[in-house]
């Protein structure tokens, strides 16, 4: 058997599915299959990875164009840059499609299959089970125990600690929605990145309601263009005990947002691209005004700024 357990999800993950050069992701949880689907494909491609080194797919494309999957598996970069595949919508992939993927030995780039829940029966499902060169990753809802524990191993995994305490009221502010809750804990592990220790002032900072003085306010009023407001806005947040860095490295993350939001905007779909972000209800039509107005080549411009900015901080 090749399904993965729940608590090794996230290392997998992590390491970009390790030796698996196939996988499948599935289940109920729709939003959280998404997250690890793309959280997995950016592992794979690695932080400094050309975006363009993500070929996303989908059935209908690859049903109407059956030799293309094969195509795309066995091709290699001209400038060796790694690649990665995510078919999306696999359970309706039509069987010739993913029996030739499964039994053509391991494809040059990592493919992932992201499928809504297939039942037991589903023999993309059977398949994929049975084969032990696949990954399979199945996506269920946790309850608030099992999402306190889910959020504890990705801060470890971001090399991080947090007390009973701290753990118990950053469960209590998570929420339902696993997809969210886990977006959240990734913020807040970059926001207290280098520091060791995850505290309740930081969950307050990030995920606590979001008012003028929150974690996000100076970097929407910079991507907003509003210059005169940037100060105050980050006075605000240090006088609340949040730190430049931790608003700095919340930026750069907020510029790969914005740069997936500005790509979804040319392909015509910026509202389904703004659903997956996920975003806090409150900054949503603040984001959406920003993919509207920034350009690919400003966003560049703002990343080179943001990385120097880090570079001759206290860290770099």
């Amino acid at each position: 058997m090749a399904v993965i357990r729940p608590g090794d999800v996230d290392r997998l993950i992590a390491r970009g599915g390790g030796d698996y050069r196939i996988m499948l992701i599935h289940g109920p949880d729709e939003g959280l299959a998404r997250l690890r689907a793309r959280g997995l494909a950016d592992a794979v491609l690695g932080a400094e990875a050309d975006p363009l080194g993500r070929i996303d797919l989908d059935a209908e494309t690859l049903n109407a164009d059956p030799a293309r999957l094969a195509d795309e598996t066995q091709a290699i970069s001209m400038f060796g840059d790694r690649r990665v595949i995510l078919v999306r919508q696999a359970g309706k992939l039509g069987k010739g499609i993913w029996q030739a993927l499964l039994q053509g030995g391991a494809p040059a780039s990592p493919v992932i299959l992201h499928a809504d829940e297939l039942t037991k029966s589903h023999a993309l499902r059977i398949a994929c089970e049975s084969n032990p060169a696949v990954a399979v990753i199945a996506c269920y809802p946790l309850d608030l125990r099992d999402l306190e524990h889910a959020a504890q191993a990705r801060l470890r995994l971001a090399g991080l600690s947090i007390d009973a305490e701290a753990s118990a009221y950053l469960a209590d502010l998570l929420g339902a929605d696993q997809s969210l809750s886990l977006q959240e804990v990734d913020k807040l592990a970059l926001f207290c990145h280098g520091q060791g220790r995850v505290e309740i002032a930081d969950i307050d900072a990030i995920l606590a309601d979001a008012s003028a003085s929150s974690a996000s306010e100076p970097v929407d009023t910079a991507f907003e263009g509003d210059l005169p407001g940037i100060e105050p806005a980050m006075r605000r947040c240090l006088r609340d005990g949040i730190s430049a860095s931790g608003i700095l490295t919340l930026a750069l993350a907020h510029v790969q947002t914005i740069h997936r939001l500005v790509r979804a905007r040319s392909d015509n779909v910026l509202e389904q691209a703004i659903k997956q972000e996920r975003l806090f209800y409150k900054r949503e039509a603040r984001v959406r005004r920003q993919a509207q107005s920034w350009s690919m080549q400003g966003l560049g411009r703002a990343l080179e700024t943001l990385s120097v900015a880090q570079a001759q901080g206290p860290d770099g």
